[in-house]
């Protein structure tokens, strides 16, 4: 589910806002084994103030 869907379905309910971070992903296996190529995570804060 996209950030925008979430947007779209909360703002229904009341005020919406939406704070991101970015991480820098820790790597406990070793790069021969590895299935997540990615450097960073992208955490999502969905703040939602009901009506």
């Amino acid at each position: 589910m996209s950030a925008k869907d979430v947007k779209a379905i909360m703002v229904e309910f009341g005020k919406y806002d939406l704070a991101s971070t970015s991480y820098q992903r820790f790597r406990a296996d070793k790069k021969t084994n590895r299935n997540h190529k990615a450097n960073k995570t992208e955490e999502y804060l969905h703040i939602l103030e009901k009506k």
